[in-house]
C-alpha cells in the first residue's frame, strides 16, 4: 500500500520572507516614485510662480522706472493677483532684482540656502 502525500503544507518561512521582501521592496520603490514625482511639480510649481513674478516685475518696471518693485507693491498695483505665491514650494520668499533692463526673481530653493544648484531662477 503507497501513502499518498498532502499536495499543500502550508507557508514556508523561507517562502513568507520572500513575499514579505518582494511587498516591501515593491512599496519602497512605489513611495520614491510618488516622492521623486512631487519634487518635480515642487520645482516647476515654483519656476513657474518666479517666471509670473518677472514678468510682472518687468511690466510694472516698464511704467513705473524708479526702482524695483516688491511682491507687495505688484499685488497692491493689481500687477500680480493677491492669490499668487510670495514663496517657493518649500518657503522660501522670492526676491527680485532690477539690474539696468534685466528683471530676475530668485529663491534658495529644495536645500534652503541661496546662491546654490537648486536655487529657482527667473529673469525677464
Amino acid at each position: 500500500m503507497t501513502r499518498r502525500r498532502s499536495g499543500s503544507r502550508g507557508v514556508t518561512p523561507i517562502g513568507a520572507a520572500a513575499f514579505a521582501l518582494v511587498v516591501g521592496v515593491g512599496g519602497s520603490v512605489l513611495w520614491w516614485a510618488q516622492s521623486a514625482n512631487a519634487a518635480r511639480e515642487d520645482d516647476t510649481q515654483s519656476h513657474a510662480d518666479a517666471s509670473q513674478i518677472a514678468d510682472a516685475a518687468s511690466t510694472f518696471h516698464a511704467e513705473h522706472a524708479d526702482g524695483c518693485p516688491t511682491i507687495s507693491q505688484l499685488k497692491e498695483s493689481g500687477f500680480l493677483s493677491e492669490s499668487t505665491r510670495e514663496d517657493d514650494a518649500w518657503g522660501n520668499r522670492f526676491r527680485i532684482r532690477c539690474e539696468e533692463d534685466q528683471i530676475s526673481v530668485s529663491s534658495a530653493g529644495r536645500d534652503q540656502r541661496a546662491n546654490t544648484a537648486d536655487d529657482v531662477h527667473a529673469s525677464h
